[in-house]
């Protein structure tokens, strides 16, 4: 595993500050593979003290370590380039959803599911693709009561055995809301959900469960995978039916 698949796999666990230099990295690897790291402060904005923290989080001594293997890797990427197709990101992020989720607590979910009274199933953007989906399976299930509201008309209350899945890929802006009406302290809280690709959602405290998702490798900093943590959550979709096939 290159540096660059290395970020790729903790990318999911980085701060806001990790992230930053996450990005300039991939935007600009030859002056964060060559450049001193006083050059890069001052260039970036970004500390020395935040670099040294970054490299540490990826298992290295500090930001030399890091930069001498980032330059190995830097030259032998250059000596056999390879441009990752879209076909072949997406294919990644398939496996590597299938791998990481748990499936005991994907069968817990779906018990759920079978005991509850409905199960609401809400997602944005590019979020609502894959609720949508979810809504469709279950319609074929007896014994699952599933329900995809509309965002000016969803229920006002819940009951405490109904289930409650939210498709969240970055930040849950559009679900502010619906949070802050089920903080009051006489609303009903039902069995809370967050499917996401960040796990570090700045809602998933409001969650009895989060399923934090693996999105895209993005080794090859040119590919634009904007349908990466869709395709993550389709993923996931595909774990819950063949589960529900196969009980």
């Amino acid at each position: 595993m290159n540096v660059i698949e290395l970020m790729d796999s903790k990318a999911s666990s980085f701060s806001k500050t990790d992230r930053k230099i996450f990005e300039a990295i991939k935007k600009f690897p030859n002056e964060f593979a060559t450049e001193s790291i006083t050059n890069l402060t001052n260039t970036t904005g970004i500390t020395k003290s935040a670099l040294t923290r970054f490299a540490q989080k990826l298992g290295f001594s500090g930001y030399l370590e890091f930069q001498y293997q980032f330059q190995i890797d830097t030259k032998d990427q250059k000596e056999n380039s390879h441009i990752k197709t879209h076909s072949e990101i997406y294919g990644s992020v398939l496996s590597h959803v299938e791998e990481t989720v748990d499936k005991e607590e994907l069968q817990d979910l779906i018990q759920k599911m079978r005991e509850s009274k409905i199960v609401y199933i809400i997602g944005t953007n590019l979020s609502r693709i894959p609720a949508e989906e979810l809504h469709i399976t279950l319609s074929f299930e007896d014994d699952i009561q599933s329900v995809f509201p509309y965002d000016d008309m969803r229920p006002h209350k819940y009951r405490e055995d109904d289930v409650l899945i939210i498709y969240s890929a970055i930040s849950g802006t559009s679900h502010q809301e619906l949070m802050k009406s089920l903080r009051k302290d006489n609303a009903v809280r039902p069995y809370m959900v967050l499917v996401t690709t960040n796990a570090k959602h700045p809602l998933r405290h409001n969650f009895d469960k989060v399923f934090a998702l693996p999105s895209a490798s993005l080794a090859d900093s040119t590919s634009h995978t904007i349908l990466s943590d869709t395709f993550a959550f389709l993923m996931f979709n595909d774990l819950i039916s063949e589960m529900l096939n196969n009980k």
